[in-house]
């Protein structure tokens, strides 16, 4: 009998662990989701390369909120290689991205990942969220997160 009900506590323990963590993992998806989507409305730009491993860095931060950053063209890839072959395909390690390089260039951009701002302002390598929305003018706040 007592170990049916230390089986028992343990299963209902898990589970209450189980759902404080998804609804602390929820809050947090959607304030990345508000932040990604903010830096989308204000124009922001990242520049990056596909093999670029702090580009990499970057996009975990964002989880799945980093969609948001390429459905809405916050990602600007860089590497010249992300360009469609005669059949319009692209080669797979670009993930989807078609190359702007000319925006790249015209950007003076030589690192990755770069941040740019609308009004010129610039961030180089991986940058922490808190500091993301802070120079954008978004909300964000590690500690929900």
């Amino acid at each position: 009998m007592a170990k049916k009900y230390i089986l028992a506590l343990a299963v209902i323990s898990a589970l209450i662990l189980v759902t404080a963590a998804s609804c602390g993992n929820s809050e947090n998806q959607q304030q990345l989701n508000t932040l990604a989507t903010c830096l989308a409305d204000k124009g922001v730009k990242e520049y990056g390369a596909f093999w670029c491993p702090h580009c990499a860095d970057q996009k975990k931060m964002f989880g799945k909120a980093y969609d948001i950053i390429l459905e809405r063209g916050v990602y600007v890839e860089c590497d010249p290689r992300c360009v469609p072959d005669a059949g319009g395909r692209l080669p797979t390690a670009c993930k989807g991205q078609r190359a702007n390089v000319d925006e790249c260039l015209i950007k003076g951009v030589d690192g990755y990942p770069t941040w740019i701002l609308p009004e010129g302002k610039r961030l180089e390598g991986t940058q922490s969220l808190e500091t993301l929305a802070r120079v954008a003018g978004c909300e964000y706040s590690a500690s929900a997160g």
